[in-house]
């Protein structure tokens, strides 16, 4: 079933199932509540101009390229292509109006998804050709479906993810929460948090491959090595990610603020490896031209409630 309401002046999409329930915005496709058995299980704001106010990219579809790029530049084609510098002098999850603050237009897709679409101009933050972009969102039972579609008129880079924050046990910290990444290498970062090109094997508190609990801080990087990339589990609910993105980024909320509060969510961001177009040897991030990107991802929630 989706129901379609007014957000503040947004339109608002709910998206629900028996177990699940989705809304999403159309002020940058962002999920403002994920309810699973009527639990809220995602980081929350109130009005719209909440959402514009906060820096931590709560909720929102994040691109043209998620994470970081070294000084806003990388080769294309021979050439070196200059983005915006929004985050010191590096580039930042698309830019400072990145697909997070635009207005995407939306249409119902059956009775059970919502494909959001958005048109950026050639040269968008610097980012070469026109791009037209797809997210949808599909609820089925107990999963949440994200499917991401993009074209450019132009060779360009494309890697866009969605930036929600878990807190699956509706607790004040979401430290203690128990996670397991299928990861057996992340990626090191200098003090810009930009990759320093090294590929670290799965170590000591970097080391998810058995369930844990989350004990400390995190912003950084995993390559994964199969799609079923996460298991996370709190209160009594567990939640799968499944993608075929090869990168997840965890981000454990320290620096949230203003009406938001340190460690209050983490961010799980699958995309491609930061800084992906200024090393080769993480594969490539470019989209040619008239050609289509796709990736996916899956939420499954189960009860573990006894």
């Amino acid at each position: 079933m989706i129901q379609l309401s007014d957000f503040y002046g947004y339109s608002m999409y709910t998206i629900s199932s028996d177990t699940l329930s989705v809304s999403v915005m159309s002020l940058g496709a962002t999920v403002t509540r994920l309810a699973y058995q009527g639990r809220n299980v995602v980081v929350s704001l109130k009005t719209p101009d909440d959402y514009l106010q906060d820096t931590s990219y709560l909720g929102a579809i994040v691109g043209r390229y998620a994470n970081r790029i070294a000084g806003g530049r990388f080769p294309l084609n021979g050439k070196t292509v200059q983005v915006e510098q929004n985050e010191g002098r590096n580039h930042l999850h698309g830019g400072s109006v990145g697909f997070h603050k635009r207005i995407w237009a939306a249409e119902c897709l059956g009775e059970q998804a919502v494909r959001f679409t958005l048109h950026t101009p050639d040269g968008d933050a610097g980012y070469p050709g026109e791009l037209t972009m797809h997210v949808t969102y599909r609820v089925e039972g107990s999963r949440l479906f994200l499917d991401f579609e993009g074209v450019s008129t132009k060779d360009t880079i494309l890697a866009p993810t969605t930036h929600m924050y878990f807190n699956l046990g509706g607790t004040e910290s979401i430290l203690g929460t128990t996670l397991q990444i299928n990861a057996g290498r992340w990626i090191p970062v200098d003090g810009e948090l930009i990759p320093t090109g090294e590929l670290r094997p799965a170590e000591g508190p970097f080391d998810f491959r058995t369930p844990h609990t989350i004990a400390q801080n995190f912003d950084h990087g995993f390559v994964l090595d199969g799609q079923d990339a996460l298991v996370a589990e709190d209160g009594g609910v567990r939640l799968s990610l499944h993608t075929d993105y090869p990168a997840l980024q965890l981000y454990t909320g320290e620096f949230l603020s203003g009406k938001l509060h340190p460690n209050q969510g983490f961010a799980i961001e699958p995309e491609a490896c930061p800084d992906t177009p200024n090393h080769p040897e993480f594969g490539s991030s470019v989209l040619k031209a008239g050609e289509t990107f796709h990736r996916s991802i899956t939420y499954t929630f189960e009860s573990t409630a006894k």
